[in-house]
């Protein structure tokens, strides 16, 4: 039977007295697998630790949830297929896209971790398909965007869009629209499944991407390496107190709150999803400063 957690391997009311949401005030299991909160992590070293692969995973961002699944049968035949596997679940999609598009190296273990995302139920997976459908068949992870301006930089567009999913590229066209690249496609089919979004209080049009062009692949490939550099970066300068409220009546600040369906809390501007208050949480505190990885280029500017 799969071992279960919590959250770190604790119980419900161990959960409540640190403050942890459970039972109805949880996320729900298929709606995080139906946003693609809910990544797979495969090939874990012998008996993992709960506490341990959260802690791991929390480096990129607020873990909600994490549960271990130890095989079955054993299958001498193929050693592969008795690792222990794991399901962490993030609060916010870019957090999400981050970990899964990164290389997972894992103590004890000298291959890096099969990561994907949670395979949704049958009904759900073939609404999935039928999204997925949409998608440019060259570019699934690009989305056109219209009702930009030229008042809007990059970096406003790219942290705005980062509700998301990880955004990897943004082009602007010198009229009212663009493109956002994303990490994953699963990131294009959240945004997508919005239909639109107000930003700075104008109304955006979302589409599928219909450029014949694909992006080469060794592009692709720096551009998201690029992306992970800037997520932590972004993180780093986001566990600075966010800033303060106008004056009373003051009307609040353009593009927030964000259209229906959102993936967690409204981030501040510059940073990729917000962490909540007590942020970060006992037992899975992420690493002071959040570095990135090793042999990572200095975080530059969206698609720069």
């Amino acid at each position: 039977r799969p071992k279960h957690a919590t959250r770190g391997g604790l119980g419900a009311a161990a959960a409540r007295r640190q403050g942890w949401p459970v039972g109805d005030m949880a996320p729900k299991e298929e709606e995080c697998v139906r946003k693609h909160l809910k990544v797979f992590a495969g090939g874990l070293p012998f008996r993992p630790r709960t506490d341990e692969v959260g802690n791991h995973f929390a480096r990129y961002g607020h873990v909600v949830n994490c549960s271990i699944v130890e095989p079955k049968d054993a299958d001498q035949s193929n050693p592969a297929k008795n690792a222990p596997y794991a399901f962490v679940t993030y609060r916010f999609a870019a957090d999400a896209d981050c970990a899964v598009v990164d290389t997972q190296h894992f103590p004890g273990v000298s291959r890096p971790l099969a990561m994907g995302f949670a395979t949704p139920r049958r009904k759900d997976k073939h609404d999935r398909d039928t999204k997925e459908n949409f998608l440019n068949d060259k570019e699934p992870y690009k989305v056109f965007v219209g009702g930009i301006s030229e008042r809007d930089s990059e970096e406003e567009v790219g942290d705005f869009f980062s509700q998301w999913g990880l955004v990897a590229l943004v082009y602007r066209d010198r009229g009212s629209w663009g493109f956002v690249h994303f990490a994953t496609r699963e990131g294009a089919m959240r945004l997508l499944d919005e239909g639109s979004v107000v930003f700075q209080r104008r109304k955006l049009e979302i589409k599928a991407s219909e450029s014949k062009r694909a992006m080469d692949d060794g592009e692709r490939h720096d551009l998201v390496k690029r992306a992970i550099t800037r997520h932590f970066h972004k993180k780093s300068m986001g566990m600075a107190p966010p800033p303060a409220p106008g004056p009373p009546g003051a009307p609040p600040g353009g593009g927030y709150p964000p259209a229906p369906g959102y993936y967690g809390a409204p981030p501040p501007s510059g940073y990729y999803g917000a962490p909540p208050p007590g942020y970060p949480p006992s037992g899975y505190p992420p690493p002071a400063g959040y570095p990135p990885p090793a042999g990572y280029p200095p975080p530059p500017a969206y698609g720069g």
